[in-house]
């Protein structure tokens, strides 16, 4: 039995264009004027479609901001990802490139980098428990600490047994299971500090200062990477 090439109709291929360009324009208001521009009707009106129409692709607002979150984070996830492909870079620089373009995105799209971690009000996601590509951007961000010499360290503890328990249950919904509770914490601390620094340049809390934002995100990254080799005592 031989397996034909599915051909795809005219109906379907114009709806998939349809699609897309109700996801660009969607884009283009959030990045001009912020996510709390985007409105069925003002999309309807950039597209020179009726309101009706839309809803043929997305029942409500929310639903679109769902797929458009989502679409987001997996944008993100893909420059994250690209940053580390070609060359022979150690795991440590591995997860500075890795951090670099968290931030490049982040300032590159920063109404978009608003929408998924300040602008979402009134907006669920359809499956809080569902794993996003941020998700697989910190099991990406956990492997690259595993690699780092002393990152399997037989001092695992972060000397904390509750908070030890606690990032068991987080590496779990990480999907790894086998991560130290140490490992776990220096990743959360990375991701925690690195967004609060983007967080606050994008705010424009860091513009009249004369710190160089990623010169102060490696040394976050450096020293949170220290949390995986216990202290001397």
């Amino acid at each position: 039995m031989t397996n034909e090439p599915q051909t795809v109709s005219r109906r379907e291929r114009l709806r998939a264009q349809t699609l897309q360009d109700i996801e660009d324009t969607s884009f283009a208001i959030i990045d001009a004027d912020g996510v709390h521009a985007l409105s069925i009707a003002a999309l309807a009106r950039s597209m020179a479609m009726s309101a009706p129409g839309l809803y043929r692709y997305f029942p409500s607002r929310d639903a679109l901001l769902t797929h458009l979150i989502n679409q987001s984070y997996q944008h993100l996830f893909t420059a994250m990802s690209q940053a580390l492909e070609g060359g022979r870079w150690t795991p440590r620089a591995r997860v500075r490139l890795l951090v670099a373009a968290y931030r490049d995105w982040a300032l590159q799209h920063a109404n978009r980098y608003g929408m998924l971690f300040g602008q979402r009000i009134g907006v669920a996601p359809e499956d809080a428990s569902a794993r996003t590509p941020l998700d697989q951007a910190m099991a990406l961000l956990v492997d690259l600490l595993v690699s780092i010499p002393d990152g399997s360290s037989t001092h695992t503890s972060s000397g904390d047994r509750t908070l030890d328990g606690q990032l068991r249950t987080w590496a779990r919904a990480q999907q790894r299971p086998e991560t130290t509770p140490r490992i776990a914490r220096a990743a959360i601390v990375i991701w925690t500090r690195v967004h609060g620094i983007v967080s606050l340049e994008l705010t424009g809390m860091l513009d009249k200062s004369t710190v160089e934002v990623q010169r102060l995100i490696d040394l976050e990254v450096d020293n949170a990477i220290q949390l995986l080799t216990p202290a001397t005592p």
